[in-house]
């Protein structure tokens, strides 16, 4: 079954704040899949986090699209 990347890292990764006492500025990275934490980072970040993993995908999306028609091309 196709599925986009971002509709996979959506369902897979979770991010929650930090409740713990003096940690409030924090937010964890869940693995779903793994069940494991995969990074805590600032809270003040996590816009930028989110823009940056766009960014990746946005970058790798048409490449993956664009290569099955250049070896098409190529036959």
């Amino acid at each position: 079954m196709f599925s986009p990347a971002a509709a996979v890292a959506a369902r897979r990764y979770l991010i929650v704040p930090c409740e713990a006492e003096g940690c409030q500025d924090l937010s964890i990275i869940w693995d779903r899949l793994e069940e494991q934490v995969v990074d805590v980072i600032s809270a003040a970040t996590l816009s930028r986090y989110s823009d940056e993993d766009a960014l990746w995908d946005e970058a790798r999306g048409p490449a993956e699209d664009a290569a099955p028609a250049v070896w098409a091309r190529a036959a």
